[in-house]
């Protein structure tokens, strides 16, 4: 009976987290750095341009769809405008219990290109290097976290990665300046 009313309580305390006792929302200090260099080798005519790019982790957000029923079950009446064959998303991460990715996203690209001149006309024949490091880290994650009696999915897919960076590319470019 015990676990019932912690239950309850947890599931009280969560769905109301924006209340007043948590109007301060303060973001934790995080770096982002950007960086571009670009320089031509004068004799030959060749430009070399690089850019770094490191940006923190990101915030992961879970969203617990409980089944109405279980509500019902827990705190004795259907949630306010819940139907009972419906569920309840209930944040389960707040500003006090924040989560972020494990790892920074640090991208580095390059660029080389020869740079021929006519006139005051200029054509550049390049070729463009994405994502030099080949990093791969996760841009999107599975959100929901899924219920089942006694936690026994242990969040079924929750925090899996969705989706990753794009690995590395090579590029052929072009350009004319006239």
């Amino acid at each position: 009976m015990l676990g019932t009313v912690n239950a309850a309580a947890t599931l009280t305390n969560l769905a109301t987290i924006k209340d007043a006792r948590n109007c301060r929302d303060a973001d934790p200090f995080q770096t982002t750095v950007r960086g571009l260099a670009s320089y031509t080798l004068p004799k030959v005519d060749v430009l070399i341009s690089g850019t770094v790019r490191s940006q923190p982790s990101l915030e992961r957000v879970a969203t617990w769809q409980v089944p109405n029923t279980v509500i019902r079950d827990i705190i004795g009446r259907l949630p306010p405008g819940g139907l009972a064959t419906g569920n309840t998303n209930v944040d389960i991460l707040d500003n006090d219990h924040r989560l972020y990715a494990d790892n920074r996203r640090t991208q580095i690209d390059m660029r080389f290109a020869k740079i021929f001149r006519f006139g005051p006309r200029r054509l550049d024949v390049g070729v463009d290097l994405g994502n030099l490091l080949n990093t791969n880290y996760a841009t999107t994650y599975e959100n929901t976290y899924q219920y089942s009696a006694g936690n026994a999915a242990m969040g079924g897919t929750w925090n899996n990665p969705t989706a990753i960076y794009t690995a590395r590319f090579v590029r052929w470019n072009l350009t004319v300046d006239f």
